[in-house]
């Protein structure tokens, strides 16, 4: 019989400030998917190492193999605006 995917938590913080966080939440996502490692490495075009040095924070991941497993798992990552809504300069409490 085959192993069942347990399903890991989503990262508690707010934000993405390293790649131990950015693992975990695409960790959460593929588990939550019900996906294997290596289903889901097959699916995002990455190796089964790279997944999982993604999902383990290793910061030396290319940011081509880190797009092609967020895109995989439909993860998009977004920011603030960061022109203020009536005028093109930049807000003063954004940073660039």
């Amino acid at each position: 019989m085959a192993n069942r995917v347990k399903v890991s938590d989503m990262p508690s913080s707010a934000h993405i400030e390293n790649a131990e966080i950015l693992g975990q939440l695409v960790k959460a996502k593929r588990t939550t998917l019900n996906m294997k490692l290596a289903d889901c490495a097959a699916l995002c075009s990455v190796g089964i190492n790279t997944l999982s040095r993604i999902e383990n924070g290793n910061a030396n991941c290319t940011l081509s193999a880190v797009f092609s497993v967020l895109k995989g798992l439909g993860i998009k990552l977004t920011t603030k605006e960061l022109l203020t809504p009536d005028s093109n300069s930049i807000a003063d409490n954004e940073w660039v």
